[in-house]
């Protein structure tokens, strides 16, 4: 028997923010060493491991060299110390990616940034006042090895959940460990990386928006860098059931 109600797949919503590789032409943006870093920072595929039917999916459609709508906005995300808050100046390695430009930094925030979590608030907003309740699920993949500078424990499991304390109810949880681990994977909790994206006018003061983030193992669907498409299929079946069986 579901512990959800029957219409749970409508109150869902997908959130795949790393999968573009699009860099929008903007005059005067100028990235260096794109190509190594987009290999290595982009969740390849994930819009596709990640298509449900019935569940409405947010995806960005650019690059988070570009915009990395998953990042806060100001001097509390902890990213920014390495160069990569939303407006990324350093890449995964610490290497420098281009001059701090202010202006631009305020159009990207401004035509992109705030656009992509306008749309997110409202869809979220949408499925609230409909069902009384809305689930995000934050839609990630990693590298074997993290690109986790302050990270202390480098075991990369197949697959990590990452939680909230407010926002990541208990059943939510238990549900999506038993499952993976039934499935054959191996999984931590906020190991390699933690918490979940929540809007942020509902952010610690709304718990009737749940979250959760799935973060995938590249190795699970990726040879080095060259994406094996019967595995990313394999792992679709894998997510459809998932939510087949909430």
């Amino acid at each position: 028997m579901s512990m959800f109600k029957d219409d749970i797949l409508d109150s869902f919503i997908l959130h795949i923010p790393h999968a573009s590789t699009d860099i929008p032409t903007l005059e005067g943006f100028v990235l260096d060493k794109v190509e190594e870093n987009t290999i290595l920072l982009t969740d390849w595929a994930t819009d596709k491991i990640f298509d449900v039917d019935g569940i409405e999916k947010i995806v960005t459609p650019f690059s988070r060299l570009f915009c990395d709508v998953e990042r806060f906005e100001d001097e509390s995300e902890p990213m920014l110390d390495v160069g990569r808050g939303f407006f990324y100046t350093h890449g995964y390695d610490g290497s420098e990616l281009r001059k701090l430009d202010v202006v631009l930094k305020e159009l990207v925030y401004r035509n992109f940034y705030l656009k992509h979590h306008e749309r997110f608030y409202h869809t979220a907003k949408e499925k609230l006042e409909r069902h009384g309740v809305c689930y995000i699920v934050d839609c990630h993949s990693f590298n074997d090895n993290p690109l986790v500078p302050f990270n202390k424990n480098p075991k990369s499991p197949d697959i990590c959940i990452g939680t909230d304390h407010f926002h990541t109810p208990d059943d939510l949880l238990n549900y999506t460990l038993n499952y993976f681990k039934d499935h054959g994977y191996s999984v931590e909790v906020n190991n390699p990386y933690a918490g979940c994206i929540i809007p942020k006018p509902y952010y610690m003061n709304n718990n009737n928006v749940k979250g959760i983030m799935i973060e995938l193992n590249k190795r699970l669907y990726m040879n080095e860098n060259t994406v094996n498409d019967e595995k990313v299929v394999q792992l679709n079946m894998v997510m459809k059931g998932y939510f087949s069986e909430l």
